[in-house]
């Protein structure tokens, strides 16, 4: 029967359906280790004392080097895991999807300011009465599909310059002549209101009337939200190293379908 060579083995990795391999090469008291978390290291980077234990096929010879670990008396194997493009390691190996609950915050669509000349109680009014008209989509605990997604890769990472939209809120407020309220805790698209609480008529010989005002408090405004309304964003995004080998899995909320809006 053929002898069993030692010097060479599969590796399982995280993905169930992909493997790795491993060389066991005797080390000596001159022989160095090769940096692999300086930069990557190929098969055929190796140093002589390495590639010398054991012939790789040429299929595996552009394998990179994730991990190194004492195998036995001045042995030491090395692991080497399959060598990626950025879109093989950026599409996951594995996806699934649970349903739970999630709460969605409430999202301002519209909002808008109407003048009348009768209040809401009938009132008569001079003309300056303001009506607040708006357009939502009401916060509230739904039910939710998350997808998890699976990624492997033979090295780090680096880190996402791409910023993905979270679902941070704002509160809103106004108050000026004829009008006043606020929209808390709400997505919104940016909203912007006259002086706070001022007609705008300046009053001339008081305050530093050599200074011109121009613009400085013409409006208070709220720059948009980075979520302007319901939209798939990720909840968790976590890497960690597994036995040499890079996984990520990464978690995103689809918003429910609900297409309601409540006006007021």
């Amino acid at each position: 029967m053929p002898s069993i060579n030692t010097n060479f083995d599969w590796v399982d990795t995280p993905n169930p359906a992909e493997r790795a391999f491993s060389i066991t090469a005797k080390e000596g008291p001159q022989d160095e280790l090769p940096d692999f978390n300086a930069g990557v290291v190929y098969w055929s980077d190796c140093p002589k004392w390495i590639k010398s234990a054991e012939a790789v096929p040429p299929s595996l010879q552009g394998y990179t080097l994730v991990n190194a670990m004492k195998a036995d008396y001045q042995k030491r194997s090395f692991i080497f895991g399959k060598t990626r493009t950025d879109l093989e390691r950026n599409t996951p190996f594995q996806v699934s999807w649970v349903k739970r609950m999630q709460f969605w915050p409430t999202v301002l669509l519209k909002l808008w300011f109407e003048q009348g000349n009768l209040s809401l109680s009938s009132t008569p009014a001079d003309g300056s009465v303001v009506h607040t008209r708006r357009k939502t989509r009401d916060g509230a605990m739904y039910p939710t599909w998350f997808k998890t997604s699976r990624f492997l890769s033979e090295r780090p990472w680096p880190r996402s310059s791409n910023k993905s939209p979270t679902p941070i809120t704002d509160t809103i407020h106004w108050s000026f002549d004829g009008s006043a309220g606020s929209i808390p805790e709400c997505l919104h698209p940016g909203c912007r209101f006259p002086r706070f609480q001022s007609s705008g008529k300046v009053l001339f010989g008081a305050g530093t009337p050599e200074v011109e005002i121009g613009g400085d408090a013409m409006a208070q405004e709220f720059p948009a939200t980075p979520m302007t309304d319901w939209e798939v964003y990720p909840v968790e995004d976590t890497t960690q190293n597994i036995g040499g080998f890079w996984f990520r899995e990464l978690v995103e909320a689809y918003p429910p379908i609900d297409d309601r809006e409540h006006s007021l």
